[in-house]
């Protein structure tokens, strides 16, 4: 029996080794992949199972986020993209909308490194700027809890709290210190105003409208797309209904938990579609 489980052991030590082996040898490789997206090329560090899974469903994971930045977003505009993860979307931003400045904001160090990595690797130090910051509903000192220690990893939780498990109810293995700051404190401090938002922080959304409520109220703020968790989307859509936006676009089905809300005053009373 020991010797079973021994083997077991063995054998699950030595798949780990030859799979990491394996991306290793992919990064030596080819340590960069071609993203051609609308007419756009850029390129994303591309070396383990989930930034090779960010590369290869770039078009087709979040179509809506793609038709959002397409749209919404104009040149000389601010954008924050609140939850950038590795820069999949704000190197879309930039590249879209070459007079636009992308606010990138992203707290976990594994990604941060690579969103930094991919902004200078496209070119793109001038119109992104990358913040190594949580957005919540308090500032100060507090921890982000990590269900991945894997680069381009996400679904991680911000608490001052020690949490077992993450918003996403995946076991934390990891806590890290970062600090956080709100929407309208940045604002505030940077003197930058958004024309718009993008937030997708695994859960956390409610916090981050919690800490923006003036800079949501502001007309310069057109339209927001957002990742609600269900839990909260109820919420959420009541922070931003009272700030003066509306819904644009949803998905029925539910298969994307997207929703775009857009100034109210620019929708002419169009109900969401």
């Amino acid at each position: 029996m020991v010797a079973a489980v021994g083997a077991v052991v063995f054998n699950k030590d030595w798949y780990g080794y030859f799979l990491n082996m394996r991306w290793q040898a992919v990064r030596a490789l080819t340590p960069r992949r071609i993203v051609r997206s609308r007419g756009l090329r850029l390129t994303l560090q591309c070396d383990n199972r989930i930034t090779h899974y960010r590369w290869k469903t770039y078009n087709a994971k979040e179509p809506e986020m793609l038709d959002w930045i397409d749209r919404w977003v104009h040149d000389g505009d601010t954008i924050f993209d609140i939850g950038a993860n590795i820069g999949v979307y704000s190197l879309y931003m930039a590249l879209r909308h070459p007079q636009a400045k992308v606010v990138a904001f992203e707290p976990e160090y594994a990604n941060l490194h690579l969103l930094k990595d991919n902004v200078v690797e496209n070119g793109l130090q001038s119109r992104v700027d990358v913040y190594g910051l949580a957005l919540s509903n308090h500032s100060g000192v507090s921890y982000l809890h990590l269900q991945d220690l894997t680069p381009g990893a996400a679904l991680h939780s911000e608490s001052r709290e020690r949490l077992a498990v993450t918003d996403s109810q995946l076991p934390v293995i990891w806590r890290e210190g970062i600090y956080t700051t709100t929407l309208d404190r940045f604002c505030e401090e940077t003197g930058r105003q958004p024309q718009g938002l993008k937030i997708d922080v695994d859960g956390a959304e409610l916090a981050v409208l919690e800490g923006g409520s003036q800079m949501l109220c502001s007309e310069g703020l057109r339209s927001v797309i957002i990742e609600m968790d269900a839990k909260v989307r109820e919420s959420c859509a009541s922070r931003l209904s009272d700030a003066g936006l509306q819904r644009a676009w949803w998905e029925p089905g539910r298969r994307s938990s997207n929703e775009i809300w857009v100034r109210r005053s620019l929708t002419n009373g169009a109900p969401a579609g």
